[in-house]
């Protein structure tokens, strides 16, 4: 059975028709708003803008639909999946690898919705190109990916593949130089040079990156970090190391 994907929150709500704006397809296919939301004008005028239709309800309807712990802001939309990601054909061609060294975020297994979100935010905060994750085992873009990344999930293309390997092997033939963030690299990220097209893979919040991704990936990338922490989580690595990387695109 097809669960159904929530958006909720006015940020999102705003960030999604942003990006519908910018050209994106808008992936809302039916709108809930309750009348206090109804009474925000910038939220109205874009609903308005887009020609989007809605219902509206109550706080109570809306917390019966999501949950009670859900901060929905008198905001609720059901998505269209499959406006949420990009094919993998369709990013490349829309990339100048000729002239260009883009960066792409790869997640191997990640769990946390709200690392998931941390690390779209910091990928779109950073200039990164794509965010790509595995079909299985791994968070999808749910409301709360979509909530803890401040509505940039709509900012960036989410590529969704059914092998990460298999993905690493035919980008590494594109050009691309696999970077695997584990903390015991050999390649510090100080000394690293990001001088190509760039795939940043980052593991799972407990296990790390699964050894043959890892075998997969050309530097094994370790953050040097005070002895009075023993490291970061996966969303702080993937920040400092996309900082690093935006720092030395020239």
């Amino acid at each position: 059975m097809t669960q159904t994907t929530y958006l909720y929150g006015k940020n999102p709500l705003r960030e999604a028709l942003f990006a519908a704006k910018r050209g994106k397809a808008l992936p809302i296919e039916k709108l809930f708003l309750t009348k206090f939301a109804q009474e925000d004008p910038s939220i109205m005028s874009l609903v308005q803008s887009n020609k989007i239709e809605y219902s509206t309800l109550t706080s109570q309807e809306i917390e019966s639909m999501v949950g009670r712990d859900v901060v929905h802001q008198g905001v609720l939309a059901t998505l269209n999946e499959k406006a949420l990601y990009t094919p993998l054909e369709e990013l490349m061609s829309t990339l100048d690898l000729e002239n260009t060294n883009p960066a792409f975020v790869v997640l191997d297994s990640l769990h946390d919705p709200h690392n998931v979100g941390a690390i779209i935010r910091s990928a779109v905060a950073f200039g990164a190109s794509a965010i790509i994750m595995g079909e299985y085992e791994q968070v999808q873009i749910t409301g709360t990916v979509i909530k803890s990344s401040a509505g940039t999930s709509f900012a960036i293309p989410i590529v969704r593949v059914s092998n990460i390997n298999a993905t690493i092997i035919k980008l590494k033939e594109k050009g691309f130089w696999a970077y695997g963030l584990t903390g015991d690299g050999d390649t510090t990220l100080t000394t690293a040079k990001f001088d190509s097209k760039t795939l940043l893979v980052v593991g799972s919040e407990g296990d790390g990156i699964h050894k043959k991704t890892l075998e997969h990936c050309d530097f094994k990338l370790s953050i040097k970090v005070s002895p009075l922490c023993e490291s970061l989580n996966a969303s702080n690595a993937v920040a400092v190391s996309l900082y690093e990387w935006s720092r030395q695109q020239k």
